[in-house]
């Protein structure tokens, strides 16, 4: 959860919370598709925090979490 947190501070701090948001809008849907496609990335990714990130996005939850922390900081 606290990567999630984290990712969310550097979306806000960059101000790129309305591109996340249509983002993350448009993959709400396909919740469970972009849940494996990062399970299909991880493996390609150098380790550090990008395999950080990919590690908690890999749960369709995790995704909803995101949207919401990101709703939450801007507002």
């Amino acid at each position: 959860m606290q990567i999630l947190r984290n990712l969310a501070d550097g979306i806000t701090r960059r101000r790129l919370t309305t591109p996340a948001r249509m983002i993350l809008d448009l993959v709400e849907p396909f919740g469970f598709l972009a849940s494996q496609t990062a399970l299909f990335v991880r493996p390609l990714t150098p380790f550090g925090r990008w395999r950080d990130y990919l590690t908690a996005l890999d749960d369709e939850a995790s995704w909803k979490v995101l949207h919401h922390l990101i709703n939450h900081r801007d507002s």
